[in-house]
């Protein structure tokens, strides 16, 4: 297992140690040499005391933390100089070389199983050099007490470290995340408004699709009806004006996302108003007819099936030339139905234009879908269909 802080970034805590352990390597090499009579023993000692400050240095420094083997290191090299100078002076103030090597323990095991052998670790070298220097005596629990303080003092660094460490990391994985979460909403809103985009572009093109044909034809027919009937043509000119006027309402309530079916009408009244209107403005023939017992349904499912009906029979006069449709509506125990057939030209192959895949992706929306049937000079067949078992579900 891997010490917790081998991860981490050198902080102002380990600048902080490393100052002490430079001044605590100074203090006690100066002792130890200086109250060594043999001058090949003080070179000896010398280099013994570089190696402990340096070989610790290779496994802990800036931008290089492998603490397990700092660990090893500095309690195999401290220790072997404590058990020197507890035989070499025999005396309690030897315990002091003990207490910056105890807090550096401390520090770096932090994490199972480490935490416990880093405890043990010492207790064996205190221990140890405690017999080795003769110095089980009156004076012994302070000295524990004291190098057990030091060792906690340690511990307790260590645990700040690895705190403020987690801290770090949980900060920066919620600015991660946030940032994520700012990406995603930022998405979100894109095809948020490009869906609104489609489905108003949709709602548009069936309204204004629907009465502009309904229009059109009736202007068409207007001469006809001026050269019989001067009194009627003035009124089918106004009716054109009120078809217009209405026409642009629709519109206005499209782009206000005001459905201009009033959500109290049942879906047949909806289809009645749509096919007499129709039939009132081009004098195609509509007959419609509903199948089944009509059930109260979702607003946006009467919303999707009068859109779908409105292109069904824009496309019938516009595309086809019919000039007998049939409307069906069937109401089945588990899904909802609309036919709608005409006499018109018909078509080898029927490419989806702006106003069929709107009408697609509007029963895709509800998990309905489209079928589209068609031959030249046997007119063209329409199916749309819902499953009402998942009405509920739609209009949460």
């Amino acid at each position: 297992m891997q010490v917790a802080l081998d991860k981490r970034n050198w902080n102002w805590l380990d600048t902080f140690l490393f100052f002490m352990r430079t001044l605590w390597i100074y203090y006690n090499a100066s002792y130890v040499i200086e109250n060594t009579a043999n001058y090949q023993n003080k070179w000896l000692i010398f280099l013994w005391f570089m190696a402990i400050y340096l070989v610790p240095l290779l496994f802990y420094r800036p931008k290089y933390m492998k603490l397990i083997s700092f660990y090893i290191a500095e309690t195999l090299i401290t220790a072997s100089m404590f058990f020197y100078m507890m035989i070499q002076f025999q005396m309690a103030g030897v315990y002091d070389f003990l207490y910056l090597p105890l807090i550096m323990i401390g520090y770096v095991c932090q994490v199972r199983p480490y935490l416990w052998i880093g405890m043990i670790t010492s207790v064996m070298v205190f221990l140890t050099g405690t017999a080795l220097g003769d110095q089980f005596t009156e004076h012994f629990i302070s000295a524990f007490i004291n190098t057990a303080l030091f060792y906690m003092i340690g511990f307790s660094l260590g645990r700040i470290t690895v705190i403020n460490n987690k801290n770090k990391e949980l900060i920066q994985s919620i600015q991660e995340k946030n940032k994520a979460l700012e990406q995603y909403s930022r998405r979100i809103e894109e095809l948020t408004i490009m869906e609104e985009r489609n489905r108003v572009s949709q709602d548009l093109h069936d309204t204004v699709g629907h009465i502009f044909t309904s229009v059109i034809t009736s202007l068409d027919a207007l001469p006809f009806v001026m050269r019989a009937n001067q009194q009627v043509a003035e009124e089918h000119i106004k009716e054109i004006a009120d078809l217009a006027r209405n026409g642009l309402n629709d519109v206005r309530k499209t782009i206000h996302q005001i459905s201009p079916t009033e959500s109290h009408l049942p879906l047949s009244q909806t289809f009645q108003e749509v096919v007499t209107e129709f039939m009132k403005h081009t004098g195609t023939t509509v007959d419609f007819k509903i199948e089944g017992n009509e059930r109260e349904i979702g607003e946006r499912i009467k919303f999707a099936y009068t859109r779908c009906l409105q292109e069904g029979l824009t496309n019938a006069i516009k595309h086809g030339r019919a000039t007998q449709i049939n409307v069906r509506l069937y109401f089945k125990e588990e899904s909802l139905l609309m036919e709608i057939k005409d006499n018109g030209i018909g078509f080898e192959s029927i490419s989806l234009g702006f106003g069929l895949q709107g009408m697609k992706d509007r029963m895709t929306a509800l998990n309905g879908m489209v079928n589209i049937n068609s031959k030249p000079n046997e007119g063209t067949e329409l199916r749309c269909s819902i499953p009402l078992a998942k009405e509920v579900m739609l209009n949460d």
